[in-house]
C-alpha cells in the first residue's frame, strides 16, 4: 500500500497528553486555513510504502506507548489509516487520530472496527456559525494562500458537529481544540462563542476543550507571519472566557506546554 506521506516525529510528550506517542503527518486536506503551519503537506505529493511507516512505528516501540496520526487531514487516506491503526494496535500501541472533523462517516468505521483510543478534534470557530467557519478555514478568496477546495462552510459545521457527538456517544476519549491567532479568530469573545457551541451541541461542561496557542511565523499566509502569538498569561485570560460555558479547559503553549486550568487558583 502506497500512503501520502509527510513526515513523522519519532517520540513527542505534547501530541497525546500524559503519553509518549510516534508521531506521523498525512498528506492533503479540504481546507486552507490562512494559518496552517503544515501548508506544505497541502499541495504537494510524496507517495511512500506504508512500509516505511511501519518501520518507524518498530523503532519507536520501545520508547511509546500510543501511535498518533495527523496531518494534514489523515482520514482523506481512509485506508492508510485504517492500515496504521491495525498495525499499531497489534503492536500492543494505543491509536491517536487528530483530525478536522470533516469525515464523520470516517469516524464511525473507525470507531466501529475497533482502530482507535482517542480522538482529537478541530473547532475552528463556532460550531453555529458557517460564515466565521467559512473564515477560519480559508474559504473566503482574499484569505486563502493556495486555491480553496470549494467545501462548504454550511456542511463542514454539520459534519465537524456529527463526529463530535459520535466520539462522544461512542464513550471514546475526545479532546477538542481551537488554535488561536491574534486579530483573526481567537479573541475572549470568540473563544466565549465556541465554547458555548461545544456546551449547547453536547449537553455538557465537562467536555475537554484545549486552547492552542497559535505560532503564526509559519502560517501560510504570509500576511500573518508578523502577528505576535498571544502569551501564556493571555491564554489564562482566554480560558476564562471558555469557563463561562466548559469546566475542563486546557491550555497549551511553546513555553509551559499542556495545562490544565485550575480554576479556584484563579
Amino acid at each position: 500500500m502506497k500512503v501520502n506521506y509527510g513526515s513523522s516525529i519519532p517520540i513527542s510528550t505534547v501530541d497525546w497528553h500524559g503519553r509518549v506517542s510516534v508521531v506521523f503527518f498525512l498528506r492533503k486536506c479540504p481546507f486552507r486555513c490562512p494559518y496552517c503551519q503544515n501548508h506544505e503537506l497541502l499541495v504537494e505529493s510524496k507517495m511512500e510504502d506504508i512500509a516505511v511507516l511501519e518501520k518507524a512505528i518498530n523503532k519507536s516501540r520501545p520508547f511509546v506507548s500510543s501511535i498518533v496520526v495527523s496531518g494534514g487531514e489523515p482520514f482523506m487516506q481512509k485506508k492508510a489509516c485504517q492500515h496504521l491503526a491495525r498495525f499499531a494496535k497489534d503492536n500492543g500501541l494505543l491509536v491517536g487520530i487528530h483530525t478536522c472533523g470533516y469525515y464523520p462517516e470516517v469516524v464511525v468505521e473507525m470507531i466501529y472496527e475497533g482502530l482507535v483510543d482517542k480522538f482529537f478534534i478541530d473547532v475552528k470557530s463556532p460550531l453555529n456559525d458557517p460564515g466565521m467557519y467559512s473564515r477560519a478555514i480559508g474559504c473566503c478568496e482574499t484569505q486563502a494562500a493556495v486555491e480553496c477546495t470549494g467545501v462548504d462552510p454550511e456542511e463542514v459545521v454539520k459534519n465537524v458537529s456529527e463526529s463530535i457527538l459520535t466520539v462522544m456517544r461512542s464513550g471514546l476519549e475526545l479532546e477538542l481544540r481551537t488554535t488561536v491567532i491574534r486579530d483573526f479568530i481567537g479573541d475572549a469573545d470568540d473563544v466565549s462563542r465556541i465554547a458555548a457551541s461545544i456546551s449547547e451541541l453536547t449537553g455538557k461542561r465537562d467536555v475537554t476543550y484545549v486552547i492552542q496557542q497559535g505560532i503564526p511565523e509559519h502560517a501560510m499566509l504570509e500576511s500573518m507571519r508578523d502577528i505576535r502569538p498571544y502569551s501564556r498569561d493571555e491564554m489564562l485570560g482566554l480560558a476564562a472566557a471558555a469557563h463561562g460555558f466548559l469546566d475542563d479547559v486546557w491550555v497549551r503553549t511553546k513555553e509551559s506546554g499542556n495545562e490544565k486550568v485550575q480554576w479556584e487558583s484563579f
